[in-house]
């Protein structure tokens, strides 16, 4: 942490420093124990808050926890064989589609809603959903948790939105307890990537 000449409020620090704890952590990563209930809960209603324009709150939310995974296992597997992959009618692929949905006890789909007669452009609707994204992120990273935003073919396939139910999916976001020491981060310099004019 940088060294302030002025002293922070201790709310600052705690914030700053959930933010640089965030780490994405590999599935493989992971153990299998449950999230509570209550904590999920927590991390939801993080996700709420976030800022969007117009208070459209387009975001909805599926869970995937214990024996539901099931069911996301098979939308995996579904959006897969609809898929363009060379392997997607051979079962053995879409059987490792659907142990996926097994290898990390919590998932939450990133589902874009918006209204029939939108009143904001479908990228800050986006925008709005990716906020509510990394509060949720930042939760769980308060609560011990890790994981990773995942959005490839699969987790934003217009099969996976129609089986969840969602007009647009932008990936879902896997949680777990760490099973060791989660990586360092490090980021460039300010000084490379910011601009004062005072």
């Amino acid at each position: 942490m940088t060294t302030l000449d002025t002293p922070f409020p201790p709310a600052a620090l705690t914030v700053l420093d959930v933010i640089r704890s965030r780490r994405t952590v590999d599935i493989s990563l992971l153990k299998p124990d449950a999230v509570p209930r209550e904590v999920v809960e927590a991390i939801l209603e993080a996700g709420t808050w976030a800022p969007n324009h117009g208070r459209t709150e387009p975001w909805r939310f599926t869970v995937f926890t214990g024996e539901g995974r099931a069911q996301l296992a098979e939308v995996f597997a579904q959006a897969y064989a609809a898929g363009s992959a060379p392997d997607r009618e051979d079962g053995a692929a879409l059987e490792a589609q659907r142990a996926r949905a097994w290898r990390a006890p919590l998932w939450i789909s990133l589902e874009l809603h918006m209204p029939e007669k939108p009143k904001m452009p479908e990228w800050e609707e986006q925008a709005a959903l990716a906020c509510a994204a990394q509060n949720m992120w930042l939760a769980a990273t308060a609560f011990g948790l890790a994981g990773k935003w995942v959005s490839g073919p699969v987790m934003v396939s217009p099969v996976a939105a129609e089986l969840l139910g969602a007009p647009k999916l932008l990936g879902l976001l896997f949680l777990g307890y760490p099973a060791g020491e989660l990586p360092s981060g490090s980021r460039a310099p300010l000084s490379e990537k910011v601009t004062w004019v005072e």
